[in-house]
């Protein structure tokens, strides 16, 4: 609009001709559209949400010679790692870092765990690294750590954030573009008519300026408005755009094409971000095996690196990460494979209750581990076979008394 103005003002200087054509050359009327568009960004958080709230419904469980132990690095891992965040807040934090940054340093300052907001990181070959000017809180932790002092997860090689932020710049190009022209196309284009000579004098100048950058904006927007014309004026849409409406069609597909980009590069099922329903189960367990448990084996193996030395983590005291709670439990569909694993003996009665999720019993009925006589060893079933029991005593096939 400001264009038209200017025109119009060059249209009645002294110098008709030379400010028409100097105005007309180098200058159009156009709708500015904003340079960002935060699409990419939609699709990231998206999948760092998805990551991150599947992985704090897993459990990390703490063994200590094999058996399950609820001390104090179970409580830290599933409850409260600090005094001022829960597990919950603690790994979204942790997740959304490894996903922007393509790494997290997690230090313990007072027995507590604290996600490092900046850090610097001095590699080395023959010793261990060094972790300086780390910051966490925004509070600036005056001193040098050492890599045992501290959880150093990585996620890639490479940071995958900088190859989706490449391939963002040509599809937000392609956006704008796409959104130039459904506005254009689907814009108002007028054409007024004066009959009679331009005014010339400051005030008619004003007044005509005030009238295109007011009335007729508002008459334009506006779903309903009234626009009063002078004598001499005319007012009509132009024909040029007629016919041409269009939808957001295009807009849609470059938007799903930068979802599809973002997920392949974070290894998350497209359909789980947008909430497709078919084929929901098939694309949780892929999200499971591909994203998940890599990213429960990064953590977990750093976590006993650094937290149980060498001796206890053969002894099977160690920590691992339970990511079989992150799938809706139907009873139904389990039942049937609970009652085998009873039965081969993998499972006791209380292996069973977590597996529903309900709490152990821990009493000696519920931690001993059965097996169906069908399967008993080869050995003890060919001494039944051949007349024996089961405790390879040799007697009649049915245990019952031979005749003398």
């Amino acid at each position: 609009m400001a264009v038209v103005i200017d025109w119009i003002k060059s249209a009645l200087s002294s110098d008709k001709e030379s400010s028409f054509n100097k105005t007309m050359e180098g200058s159009c009327y156009t709708d500015t559209l904003p340079a960002q568009i935060y699409y990419k960004e939609l699709a990231i958080q998206s999948c760092v949400s998805i990551i991150a709230n599947a992985l704090v419904m897993s459990e990390f469980q703490t063994f200590e010679k094999g058996i399950e132990q609820r001390k104090d690095i179970h409580y830290l891992l599933n409850v409260a790692p600090n005094k001022n965040q829960n597990a919950v807040e603690f790994w979204h934090e942790v997740i959304t870092k490894l996903i922007y940054d393509n790494e997290c340093l997690i230090v313990m300052l007072d027995d507590e765990l604290f996600v490092a907001e900046d850090f610097h990181q001095d590699e080395y070959v023959y010793y261990q690294d060094v972790y300086s000017n780390v910051s966490v809180r925004g509070l600036p932790i005056n001193r040098k750590f050492q890599d045992e002092e501290v959880l150093y997860l990585k996620l890639n090689d490479k940071n995958v954030k900088k190859v989706i932020d490449g391939l963002y710049s040509d599809y937000s190009q392609l956006l704008v573009a796409a959104i130039k022209g459904y506005k254009k196309a689907n814009g108002f284009k007028g054409i007024l008519k004066i009959d009679g000579q331009m005014p010339t004098d400051d005030e008619s100048v004003a007044q005509l300026e005030e009238m295109l950058n007011v009335q007729f904006k508002q008459y334009i927007e506006n779903d309903n408005a009234i626009m009063p014309l002078s004598d001499g004026m005319e007012l009509k849409e132009s024909d040029s755009n007629k016919g041409v409406l269009k939808d957001t069609r295009d807009i849609k597909k470059l938007i799903d094409d930068i979802i599809e980009i973002v997920c392949m590069a974070i290894n998350v099922p497209v359909g789980l971000v947008k909430g497709d329903v078919a084929g929901v189960a098939d694309q949780t367990d892929n999200f499971l095996m591909l994203r998940i448990n890599p990213l429960a084996k990064i953590i977990t193996t750093e976590l006993n690196r650094k937290m149980y030395s060498k001796s206890q983590y053969l002894s099977k005291t160690y920590v691992k990460m339970d990511t079989q709670k992150i799938r809706l439990v139907d009873l139904g569909k389990i039942a049937t494979a609970a009652d085998l694993l009873f039965r081969i003996g993998v499972h006791n009665m209380d292996d069973n209750r977590e597996l529903v999720g309900k709490e152990r019993l821990n009493t000696e009925e519920s931690t001993q581990y059965y097996v169906t006589k069908n399967y008993n060893s080869v050995v003890s079933q060919n001494e039944i076979l051949k007349g024996g029991d089961e405790d390879g005593k040799h007697g009649t096939k049915n245990n019952e008394p031979r005749d003398s």
